[in-house]
């Protein structure tokens, strides 16, 4: 059984040998029959011999070589040595739109935000042929948002392909942006349209129940200042249509709140619903809210 195991170990130790030694157009010509016979473990090893030889040559590997076996290292769960090789292959001017795709996709699995998009803007900028392209552009829109880059965003929103006003998920980005450019008027609308899409999206509801809240609470405040600073006849007329206007706006975004409530049971959806109630004077349903909030 020794002897079994002794020539086993020594047959692995003359193959490795063998490999080093062999001619690298061989390991090369290698490495392809077994990608193309399916064997992807075979071919890798055979690609990290290959680039192993060239480095103890004191050179690097065709850049080629380092796509190939960085694609294949992908399709086998290495992420760490498909961004080494795939690196290698774009600072060797061979990345193709594949070669950022998966880079791009590596970077997002490990969390590194910056270099993902790094990759998606140089695929959005140079692969508009592409299958995957409205998939990348889209996902470099997201990322741009996730990064607080919302001027670019901005920008890129439209040039989206496809139909990104009928996708939630961008809808939603695209609303999250406005918002963080204070844009209230394209948010009001682009709100309206999410909830045509989906009446139950958060972000939307949050917007234009606050939205309502807010312009009633200006509105009485104005007016309110106004009759107090003027006290007349005509003074107090104006100040009973702006209170229609006004009661009109709290009722909306109480509509609003209380959906927002049963879909998400937050205190500070509750605090405003109190509020509401308070000012139509609902004592019953203020109390049961206020005890709501935390």
């Amino acid at each position: 059984m020794r002897n079994i195991h002794f020539i086993t170990a020594l047959s692995i130790l003359i193959f490795s040998a063998c490999s080093l030694l062999r001619p690298m157009d061989d390991l090369a010509k290698d490495a392809e029959v077994a990608h193309e016979a399916g064997d992807k473990q075979q071919a890798l090893y055979l690609y990290d011999e290959l680039i192993m030889a060239y480095h103890d040559d004191d050179q690097r590997a065709p850049g080629q070589v380092y796509r190939d076996a960085g694609l294949l290292a992908h399709e086998l769960g290495d992420a760490s040595k498909s961004i080494d090789y795939l690196e290698q292959a774009r600072h060797a001017s061979a990345a193709d739109a594949e070669t950022y795709e998966v880079l791009a996709g590596a970077y997002r699995d490990i969390d590194n935000l910056s270099r993902e998009i790094t990759m998606l803007e140089h695929y959005v900028e140079n692969y508009s042929g592409e299958d995957a392209y409205k998939d990348m552009q889209y996902r470099y829109f997201e990322t741009l948002e996730e990064s607080r880059n919302y001027s670019q965003a901005y920008e890129l929103w439209p040039d989206l392909k496809g139909s990104p006003r009928e996708d939630e998920d961008m809808m939603t980005t695209y609303l999250q942006v406005l918002k963080a450019l204070d844009k209230p008027q394209e948010t009001t609308e682009t709100a309206e349209q999410l909830l045509d899409l989906s009446e139950n999206n958060i972000e939307a509801l949050d917007w234009l129940a606050k939205k309502h809240f807010r312009q009633a609470e200006e509105l009485y405040d104005k007016e309110m200042r106004a009759y107090e600073e003027n006290r007349t006849h005509r003074q107090y007329a104006r100040l009973l249509d702006a209170l229609e206007i006004v009661n009109t706006d709290l009722r909306i975004a109480l509509d609003y709140f209380k959906r927002l409530y049963e879909l998400e049971p937050r205190s500070e959806y509750a605090s405003y619903l109190a509020n509401i109630y308070e000012r139509f004077q609902d004592e019953e349903k203020a109390r049961y809210y206020r005890q709501r909030v935390q």
